[in-house]
């Protein structure tokens, strides 16, 4: 008798440039997340945080859809203990902290839509990219639900408490338009372009400057937190260390490369 062998849940793609591309792959049931997923998420993640950081992330789902959210089809329990019950939901949690705090930048790809828990793992990302037509929602509520992975949080962060609020308690679905108008995104792009734009994007982060990348990513991420003070003291340890590595004479040297090139040509397209 043949055996089935069942496909992975997350599919990971380590490319030539140094970019990561994963891919929530359950395209049946509308990308939504199980522990399967999560566990797979966590052993790739355990991967990348014990190596040299990539270029960058790419998170996408399969089948032009980023994810649903939570499989509503498979319960989040697992074991006995005192909050069995939302088991499945701390193990994303853990994952959207990872992602937020994962040092080289972390770009969502949004196809189709991004809902519930979905949403939430792509507002982790540092930047996010969406198809023209892509949808969003935190349709939590109809389920009994409060709102989770975070997304009561990033919301309110990112928009307000009061817009917030409008968009949880109705439970209305956005379109990518009014995404993007509120901040909620980084950048639009025609359906069916999400992921080669995310990885385009990806794949010049930095020139090259990788430790520069890593330095600014952990930034951003210290700045979600800290005051303009403590902002500054990072910065200029960061600075220092900057300054003492190769990138950055390299990078003078290529500018002045450059600069004089453009000189050169500007020069003989006048004497011409």
């Amino acid at each position: 008798m043949t055996e089935t062998r069942q496909a992975p849940e997350l599919l990971v793609e380590d490319r030539d440039d140094g970019v990561v591309l994963i891919t929530l792959n359950r395209p049946r049931a509308r990308n939504t997340v199980s522990f399967a997923m999560w566990e797979q998420f966590a052993a790739v993640l355990d991967r990348l945080e014990h190596a040299t950081p990539p270029r960058a992330i790419v998170l996408c789902g399969a089948e032009n859809h980023f994810s649903n959210g939570g499989d509503v089809k498979v319960g989040p329990s697992r074991g006995d203990g005192a909050l069995a019950l939302a088991a499945r939901l701390e193990m994303g949690q853990r994952m959207v902290n990872r992602l937020r705090a994962f040092p080289a930048p972390v770009i969502a790809a949004i196809e189709g839509g991004a809902y519930g828990v979905g949403w939430s793992l792509a507002m982790a990302c540092d930047i996010l990219i969406a198809a023209d037509d892509a949808r969003f929602g935190a349709p939590f509520l109809q389920f009994g639900l409060v709102p989770d992975g975070g997304s009561a949080w990033f919301l309110t962060q990112r928009i307000g408490r009061a817009k917030a609020a409008e968009i949880i308690f109705s439970g209305r679905t956005l379109d990518a338009a009014e995404a993007l108008s509120l901040g909620l995104l980084s950048r639009l792009v025609p359906a069916g372009t999400a992921v080669d734009a995310a990885l385009a994007l990806a794949s010049a982060i930095g020139d090259g400057n990788r430790h520069a990348v890593e330095l600014t990513k952990r930034l951003l991420h210290h700045s979600e937190t800290s005051d303009i003070a403590g902002s500054h003291a990072l910065e200029l340890a960061y600075c220092h260390i900057c300054q003492a590595g190769e990138e950055v004479p390299r990078a003078r040297e290529k500018f002045t490369a450059q600069a004089a090139a453009r000189a050169a040509a500007k020069a003989a397209a006048r004497d011409s």
